[in-house]
């Protein structure tokens, strides 16, 4: 047993011996190559490092071509319709008739909305055709003596006088003579007197100007009006337009015609421009342009709001890019012709959605659209192009 144990202690000396032995060796070659070689080394590790470093640099870059791009704008407004007016009475007193002003009542263009009661005015025009008949009737005589040529049409015009129809056309005079005489019998002033009176009794009843809708009254039959009492709120039916805003720089590129779709429940309405605001919105800072709208008033009605989509006739030599792409504000990569990140300041000129539009980037530049982290100018990347 002692033999055994002297020679297993014998062998892992003579182990242990050669392994420093061979440690010692080895390390002073590694050493001896490493300062001999040093130079070579390092460069192999750069090469290394800087293949590495390319493989993660890919990016997605895009080639700029510019040319003309419709920008579509996004909005939204209210709609109203392109005839909104309160309706007064011209005249004083009650209203009378079988109309009942109620809110949403429709009336078509040419029937009535209100009736002034108006018996006595008519009393009064009738007093006043009366004598004026009587004027002519007592002159007669003298026109057949004085101006026989001219006895038929003022007696024509005589006969035509009727207490239930307005005056007829007042006789053209012939000569001055003629025209003195019946000036100076106060013929012309009481024809019109009476005419005055005629039109006046016009607005004793109101008619409707187009086909529209009451949205508000302000009184009812048997009510009594004044002159500039307001009696009804009257909307035209059908014809509608919508008050869209919109930012100050986005004005420039709206244009008169530019088309414009509008979005409701799933329904799609189409219209186009016809009028653009020249104020700003001190509230909102926006300004309000307005559409037409191809809705009756069975799909949109008055006081709805609508999303809407308006698509320009486009801006030429400009750039569509990705919003992501753009950070600090206004700024991209771009690569050089080494393909080395460079940092380009770019001119937004309208915002959409996902997207910007440029108008100060090169044809054939190579612009990075996805957002880069922890990159910096003059990082050499592989472009991969979309």
């Amino acid at each position: 047993m002692n033999i055994r144990k002297i020679l297993i202690i014998i062998s892992s000396v003579v182990l242990l011996v050669l392994f420093v032995v061979v440690s010692s060796l080895s390390y002073n070659a590694g050493k001896n190559y490493g300062v001999s070689n040093a130079e070579a080394i390092r460069t192999a590790n750069a090469r290394s490092s800087e293949t590495h470093e390319q493989q993660i640099k890919s990016v997605l870059v895009s080639k700029v071509n510019n040319s003309l791009v419709k920008n579509n704008i996004s909005s939204s407004g209210r709609v109203v319709t392109s005839n909104n007016i309160t309706i007064l009475s011209e005249v004083q007193g009650v209203l009378i008739g079988n109309n009942k002003f109620k809110k949403g009542s429709e009336i078509n263009k040419g029937e009535i909305i209100f009736k002034v009661e108006n018996n006595d005015l008519l009393l009064l025009i009738n007093s006043k055709k009366s004598r004026f008949m009587s004027l002519i009737s007592s002159n007669l005589a003298d026109i057949k003596l004085d101006f026989k040529s001219e006895y038929e049409k003022w007696n024509d015009f005589f006969n035509a006088i009727t207490m239930d129809n307005n005056l007829p056309l007042f006789p053209k005079t012939n000569s001055s003579k003629e025209k003195n005489y019946i000036i100076s019998r106060s013929i012309l002033a009481e024809y019109l007197s009476i005419k005055s009176d005629e039109e006046k009794l016009k607005k004793y009843a109101v008619l409707a100007p187009f086909d529209g809708i009451i949205t508000k009254s302000y009184t009812d039959i048997g009510g009594n009006v004044n002159p500039g009492s307001p009696v009804v709120d009257f909307i035209r039916k059908g014809n509608m337009e919508i008050e869209l805003t919109v930012n100050a720089s986005e004005l420039k590129f709206i244009n008169i015609g530019d088309k414009v779709e509008f979005i409701e429940n799933g329904q799609l309405f189409f219209g186009k421009i016809i009028r653009k605001g020249s104020f700003v919105n001190q509230n909102t800072q926006n300004i309000s342009i307005f559409s037409t709208i191809n809705a009756d008033a069975i799909t949109v009605y008055d006081g709805m709001y609508l999303d809407a989509r308006i698509k320009t006739r486009g801006t030429p030599n400009v750039f569509k890019l990705a919003r992501r792409a753009v950070f600090d504000e206004n700024k991209v990569f771009v690569l050089d012709s080494k393909d080395k990140l460079r940092i380009k300041k770019v001119n937004i000129i309208a915002t959409e959605a996902n997207e910007v539009i440029v108008d100060n980037l090169p044809n054939n530049i190579k612009v990075v659209i996805e957002p880069l982290v922890n990159v910096s100018k003059g990082t050499k990347v592989k472009a991969i192009i979309k």
